[in-house]
């Protein structure tokens, strides 16, 4: 018994390696044979926000994963990390629709990129409140050292930080408008590009839940149209009826 016993365990090392023998393949076989999800996957992306404190989530997907999705958002501190991902504080607030995949996921990944140096690579004016932040406390401090000739800003605090880090919704907003113009090396929304260096761009449209939002963005390029998101029931996976006719009709 204790020699079978020995001789399963002495076979762990060979069956571990074999396992990720077969990852590895695998990986080496979707990356040489261009597998890239099933038919459609990267034609749309749901850019998801929480009602509250302006986390981002990007999505392929109309419904949010409480598993994986949850990875996009980072640590800035306790309490700036939902333990799960609320159906009544996330909701879609775009949805990018592109004419090919391989467009779309070229999009998601740069704004993925962008998001995360946005929570990491902040200067130290980041340190610094807005006026709008100002507590009554921090106006009376201004006031009184204005009187004396100096220049005073009040700094935020370690929890103030973090609630500003997550709040990436006007990133979010500005980042969709430069990288649906074509900004950023490999990006697949520029079609072509001539010996003189003029860019065709791949025709974009973006529906939005609130259309006022796009006023995030300095400016929009021409490749890229505006509409309305029909019904926030989007979020988990609720589709509504104009969006089951669009679909119908597509196919």
């Amino acid at each position: 018994m204790n020699a079978a016993s020995s001789n399963r365990f002495g076979q762990l090392p060979r069956l571990i390696r074999t396992c990720i023998r077969q990852v590895h393949t695998n990986r080496r076989r979707h990356a040489t044979t261009g597998f890239q999800g099933p038919d459609g996957h990267g034609e749309r992306i749901w850019v998801f926000c929480h009602r509250r404190s302006e986390q981002i989530i990007y999505s392929f997907n109309d419904k949010l994963d409480g598993v994986h999705d949850l990875k996009q958002l980072p640590f800035n501190g306790k309490k700036t990390k939902p333990a799960k991902l609320r159906k009544d504080y996330w909701s879609p607030m775009a949805m990018i629709k592109f004419p090919q995949g391989a467009i779309g996921r070229s999009v998601f990944q740069k704004l993925r990129e962008l998001k995360h140096l946005h929570e990491v690579a902040w200067t130290d004016e980041f340190r610094y409140k807005r006026p709008d932040e100002f507590s009554a406390a921090d106006k009376k401090k201004v006031a009184e050292e204005k009187a004396k000739g100096v220049d005073y800003r009040p700094v935020r605090s370690k929890a103030e930080r973090g609630i500003a880090l997550n709040a990436q919704k006007k990133n979010a907003i500005a980042d969709m408008a430069v990288v649906l113009a074509g900004q950023g090396a490999g990006n697949k929304v520029v079609a072509s590009e001539s010996a003189e260096g003029e860019r065709q761009l791949a025709d974009v449209s973006v529906s939005w839940s609130n259309d006022l939002d796009k006023g995030y963005a300095e400016s929009w390029s021409i490749n890229v149209t505006h509409g309305l998101l029909e019904d926030a029931a989007y979020s988990f996976g609720v589709v509504p009826e104009a969006a089951v006719q669009e679909t119908k009709a597509e196919a």
